[in-house]
């Protein structure tokens, strides 16, 4: 069976090594590939491999995660969010969120904390995907940070539909003590901000993982807080993923220590 992880690009994405290591732990005799697909090629992708069944199914990673939602049943959270990141091939297609899950899943291996306030900064889709995860875990208070407040409408419109009370605010504003900040912007866009926000922050979820430690990892790791990076978020929403799409079992642990030692690989260390 195949299965492959489109993007554009998707050459960088971690996932071949995830998966392929689960298939020889599980003696799997498949193929996982990263195929760089552009918006317009995607349709002619997608279909062509709907009609061949060799093809198991397909991780989704940006910008596709929106349009994927075209091509199958689509569950619960892909809906809520506005996308997914799984499409399961077979006589009847589904797509699945499994960011969602992921977050939390990372989240309740590390700690028991629930994080009631919480902030995010950033507003797309992995900001979705994170706040239906936090609103799962407990949180009832959001900050949202944004260059552009008006950029921040889907987001607060989710949280609305979660019953999460939410306030948006400019990166410069100060920020009130959270339990914890979620960050889902380039590592670039924090510095500056990074300690101010640590400060006022009871752990830190850093989607970022290249390179790393980013300006956040570094100043929750100098105030001794918790702090989880993006290989978190790629090994917890890879453990639901592998089970869609093969209907064997990996392991947090498992997925991580792949992503981090394809990562390592790729850094020469």
């Amino acid at each position: 069976m195949r299965c492959a992880v489109i993007g554009d690009p998707a050459e960088h994405s971690l996932s071949p090594a995830i998966h392929r290591a689960g298939y020889e732990a599980n003696h799997l005799d498949w193929t996982y590939e990263a195929v760089d697909v552009t918006a317009g090629e995607l349709d002619g992708f997608v279909r062509e491999r709907l009609a061949d069944s060799q093809w198991a199914g397909l991780s989704v990673t940006a910008p596709h995660k929106e349009a994927i939602l075209a091509y199958g049943e689509v569950d619960e959270p892909s809906q809520l969010v506005g996308g997914g990141n799984t499409l399961v091939m077979g006589d009847h297609p589904r797509v699945h969120n499994t960011d969602v899950p992921g977050f939390a899943l990372a989240w309740r291996l590390h700690t028991d904390l629930v994080p009631r306030r919480a902030a995010i900064v950033g507003a797309g889709a992995t900001a979705r995907s994170i706040l239906l995860a936090l609103a799962g875990l407990g949180t009832r208070e959001l900050t949202v940070l944004v260059r552009d407040p008006d950029r921040a409408a889907s987001l607060v419109d989710l949280a609305r539909a979660l019953d999460v009370a939410t306030h948006v605010q400019v990166l410069a504003d100060d920020l009130e003590r959270v339990d914890l900040l979620a960050s889902t912007v380039p590592a670039a866009a924090t510095t500056g901000h990074a300690r101010r926000w640590v400060a006022n922050a009871g752990a830190v979820f850093d989607v970022v993982y290249d390179p790393w430690p980013t300006p956040l990892g570094t100043a929750a790791q100098d105030a001794g807080l918790l702090d989880l990076n993006g290989l978190d978020l790629l090994a917890g929403q890879a453990v639901d993923q592998f089970f869609l799409l093969t209907g064997r079992r990996v392991t947090f642990e498992a997925c991580r220590s792949a992503a981090g030692r394809e990562l390592g690989r790729r850094q020469g260390l």
